[in-house]
């Protein structure tokens, strides 16, 4: 897989370079793309040794079936809400506002209902609308802002200047913490879900009660949900 691998972004390469890309001595990769190139899954140039992916990848890619975030996701963030005894909420951005593509809860707990299935958010509340909007174009930002906005909560931000310093920190940091900007007493966490490239490609978010999600000033489950990300982050597109 490593060799295989090695060739994104590479059309031909020599022994050498996959050898160093997959952290394998020249023997060893030698050994390995000759048995890849007996099952088509490599090619060797005859006039300059050069390696390049061969046939079969084309005919295994014709097979490719897109899978959606949903059923990449599940199986993890069904877990994680398990874990963590909350509501736990998969969402993307999507015609200029945070959607809620599914929510996942351990029936142990306190069920939070603020977000539906299908149902958008305001960008200035939450924490998952917050750091979908901080990986958004600059124009896209500028769109967003551009209308005036609204509070849910005495707590929520109404201020632009303040909004687009917050989204800065949110996109340094990689994590968002919103406290009772949606709900009083309720508060979430939220985290990217970004691809090998670094492309995002939705967010995961938990929300409870601000006694469950904040101690001393920072996030409780902080670790837990950075730990799923990187878990999808070679399965994303």
């Amino acid at each position: 897989m490593a060799l295989l691998k090695a060739f994104e972004g590479n059309q031909r390469m020599q022994l050498r370079d996959i050898a160093e890309k997959a952290d394998l001595d020249r023997a060893t990769a030698r050994r390995l793309l000759l048995t890849l190139m007996e099952e088509g899954m490599v090619f060797q140039h005859a006039e300059s040794g050069q390696y390049s992916l061969g046939p079969m990848i084309r005919r295994l890619a014709r097979s490719f079936v897109e899978v959606d975030l949903r059923q990449l996701a599940a199986s993890r963030l069904e877990r994680l809400a398990a874990e963590l005894g909350l509501t736990v909420f998969l969402s993307e951005w999507r015609d200029h506002s945070a959607v809620c593509l599914d929510r996942y809860h351990d029936h142990k707990g306190m069920e939070v209902h603020f977000w539906s299935i299908g149902g958008t958010l305001n960008a200035n509340a939450g924490g998952a609308p917050k750091v979908l909007l901080a990986w958004q174009s600059a124009a896209e930002i500028d769109q967003v802002l551009a209308k005036p906005l609204t509070a849910l909560t005495t707590k929520t931000s109404v201020d632009h200047r303040k909004l687009r310093s917050r989204l800065k920190l949110i996109r340094k940091r990689g994590w968002e913490l919103a406290e009772d900007d949606v709900v009083i007493s309720l508060s979430a966490l939220a985290v990217p879900l970004l691809n090998v490239d670094g492309d995002m490609r939705g967010c995961i978010s938990v929300a409870g009660l601000t006694s469950q999600m904040v101690e001393r000033g920072e996030p409780i489950h902080l670790n837990h949900l950075r730990a799923v990300a990187e878990e999808l982050r070679p399965l994303l597109p």
